[in-house]
């Protein structure tokens, strides 16, 4: 019996530490994680990325040997600081040449602008300086008048074919009415990577033009004939050449690029038979090294 309530008073004693927290060396191991819901991680799979530029520009010398004007056979040397510089669709450059980090791009001369761009094709669309051409640039054009400078719009699309083949075509025209007319071009494209930094580029073009342009660049007015000696000369819409080019880019390094090229082209139709014409087959070689950033 004595024994019985000795039990019963230590039952009794130990129920209210029943109710008591557990101390921090009695709590359960920490569980892992959850896993990530499969919806939540397709939705963040699928989330848009940043892009991956903004901006980007390139800076350096370009050295060409040229023609003085199309279709003289004497050439000139010049030197030109060429530059690029790009803010996400909108471009600006003074030379056509210029590559930078995005290699599939090709560049076109003066500000632009691309309306539609994806992996397959591209449609630009740019103004740039149209120079003209001087009757001081050679002494083949003297009593020819000054073509005068304008403004030039240019349209063009490119297509990316497979295997670094792409197709293009333009359309330009002078904004100011300055005689400048309206040219038109087409041409084929190839790039080839010839090692781990060189990248071998081969093309071919052909160019036409209203009569407007003709008549400015190779056509010869009574009073101009009076002037010069050449016998009076109007020509028409025609071809006015066909060409092939080459060009050769090693990147140095990111941030250095060296660049090299030429082409050979003949002048057609009323082009080559103007009297201005001196040499219809026409050849330039070019180089050049750029800063990119």
């Amino acid at each position: 019996m004595i024994r019985a309530l000795r039990v019963a008073a230590m039952a009794g004693a130990l129920l209210p530490l029943a109710g008591q927290p557990a101390r921090a060396d009695d709590a359960p191991a920490p569980q892992e994680p959850a896993a990530q819901v499969p919806g939540e991680a397709a939705s963040a799979a699928s989330a848009p990325s940043a892009p991956k530029w903004k901006w980007e520009g390139a800076i350096g010398p370009i050295v060409s040997v040229s023609p003085r004007y199309a279709g003289d056979s004497s050439r000139k040397t010049s030197v030109v600081p060429g530059f690029y510089l790009r803010y996400g669709r909108l471009s600006i450059s003074n030379a056509s040449g210029f590559i930078t980090r995005r290699n599939s791009d090709d560049i076109f001369r003066g500000l632009g602008l691309d309306l539609k761009q994806n992996d397959r094709l591209r449609l630009n669309v740019a103004l740039r300086v149209d120079n003209g051409r001087r009757s001081s640039d050679s002494t083949a054009l003297h009593g020819i008048d000054d073509v005068r400078r304008t403004i030039r719009a240019r349209t063009s699309v490119t297509y990316n074919l497979d295997h670094g083949w792409k197709v293009g075509a333009g359309w330009g025209a002078d904004l100011l009415g300055r005689g400048g007319g309206n040219v038109f071009d087409a041409g084929v494209s190839h790039d080839r990577r010839v090692s781990e930094y060189t990248t071998w580029t081969l093309s071919t073009g052909v160019g036409l033009a209203d009569g407007k342009y003709m008549r400015s660049y190779y056509g010869v007015s009574p009073v101009e004939s009076t002037a010069s000696g050449y016998p009076v000369y109007e020509p028409g819409t025609g071809i006015t050449s066909v060409s092939l080019g080459t060009g050769w880019r090693t990147e140095i390094n990111p941030q250095w690029v060296a660049l090299w090229g030429g082409s050979v082209g003949r002048l057609l139709g009323p082009a080559a038979r103007s009297p201005l014409t001196t040499s219809a087959r026409q050849w330039s070689l070019n180089a050049g090294i750029a800063w990119r950033f």
